[in-house]
């Protein structure tokens, strides 16, 4: 379900990689629609430190409304300078893990 380089942003931000990639904007649009609103959901749970439970509930509903994996990771690097790396490290692996990929396991192989 993730690219390759979807993979290695979720990696690297769950371990603070101090190289966080540059972020892309999310496309604008003329009024809140159901896209937008799930984005904001999103960067609400991960700024409040929710539950892995939320984080799927809100990633089905993110794609359900036609929102990317690019856009919603791309919630990551804007709330990191936002709010601070530590709130994104926390909740990459979560957001990573409601998007069927596992982090921990990943970092396990590589280091293995």
């Amino acid at each position: 379900m993730l690219s390759p380089a979807q993979e290695t942003l979720l990696r690297q931000l769950s371990i603070g990689d101090e190289a966080l990639p540059a972020s892309t904007a999310v496309p604008p649009t003329s009024a809140l629609s159901g896209r937008t609103a799930a984005l904001i959901r999103l960067a609400v749970l991960i700024l409040k430190d929710s539950s892995l439970a939320s984080y799927q509930r809100s990633v089905n509903a993110a794609l359900d409304s036609g929102v990317s994996v690019d856009e919603m990771l791309a919630l990551l690097p804007l709330l990191a300078q936002l709010a601070g790396c530590t709130t994104v490290v926390a909740a990459a692996p979560k957001l990573a893990m409601a998007l069927g990929y596992d982090v921990e396991q990943s970092l396990e192989e590589i280091a293995g």
